[in-house]
């Protein structure tokens, strides 16, 4: 009501309420009622609204005792496996990934979701031409539940994750301890781009301009072969490519140099 009354801006859905049971009623409403507002919810969030009580019960763990998340049940779709995919990531462990039948989940149209690795993929019996159960885990990330069994030709096949990088074709090890599989390569093209991609990203050097598909294309081009090359670029060399005009080159560049002024903690990131 404070920050309301002082001109921020708040939802205009929030209510009180004076008993459990009404609060329990609103949290079934509003599961009714999602997709009548126009951004997407995936739950409510209850309140103890007196602050002497707020105090009184404190927090354990920094989660306080006076406030509960209450989650829907996510949002779920079946469609067709297509094909699983790897891609190798900045410290070479190798993510597999699914590529559907694309589906529409909670208004969003997916055509790809996460796997997380073999072992995760053999555990859930997931197999490349299964149908399969897709949600949105916490309504964003794409991910797939398992498999509709009594759907099955028999055509399915079991996943197997190569014995090769698929960007290098050096060996792929898999340590005991660790769930994921590796590729040793230090000099893998794909651990470079990556890399060089983490570089640039709003936690670490925030470079606003120069994103993923600009980052392949300069390493094909061989320009930017490492993150510290991305501060010889110039506006030269920027213009040849598809989509820069004299005026967004100047940008990607002068993002580029502002980095420099980033705190340790960027840098470190």
């Amino acid at each position: 009501a404070w920050l309301r009354a002082h001109g921020f801006r708040t939802n205009p859905e929030v209510r009180r309420y004076e008993s459990i049971e009404e609060v329990a009623a609103a949290c079934v409403a509003w599961e009714q009622r999602r997709q009548e507002i126009d951004y997407e919810i995936d739950g409510v969030v209850i309140k103890v609204d007196s602050l002497d009580q707020q105090r009184r019960l404190g927090a354990l763990h920094e989660r306080p005792r006076w406030a509960r998340a209450y989650k829907w049940a996510p949002e779920t779709a079946v469609t067709k496996l297509l094909q699983i995919a790897v891609n190798v990531g900045r410290t070479g462990a190798l993510n597999p990934w699914a590529i559907l039948e694309p589906v529409e989940v909670g208004g969003v149209t997916v055509s790809r979701a996460t796997l997380h690795n073999e072992e995760d993929i053999n555990r859930k019996d997931i197999r490349v031409g299964d149908t399969v159960i897709v949600q949105r885990a916490g309504d964003v990330i794409p991910q797939v539940i398992g498999p509709v069994l009594e759907d099955r030709t028999g055509k399915e096949v079991p996943f197997r994750m190569p014995a090769n990088c698929p960007a290098c074709g050096e060996p792929v090890v898999k340590n005991e301890e660790d769930a994921k599989h590796f590729c040793v390569n230090p000099t893998c093209p794909s651990r470079d781009v990556e890399g060089i991609k983490h570089f640039v990203s709003r936690s670490a050097m925030d470079i606003d301009g120069v994103g993923e598909k600009l980052i392949e294309r300069l390493y094909e081009l061989g320009l930017v072969q490492r993150p510290s090359d991305l501060y010889r670029l110039t506006v030269d060399d920027l213009l040849p490519l598809e989509g820069f005009q004299e005026t967004s080159a100047n940008n990607a560049v002068a993002a580029i140099a502002a980095s420099r002024a980033r705190p340790f903690g960027n840098v470190l990131f």
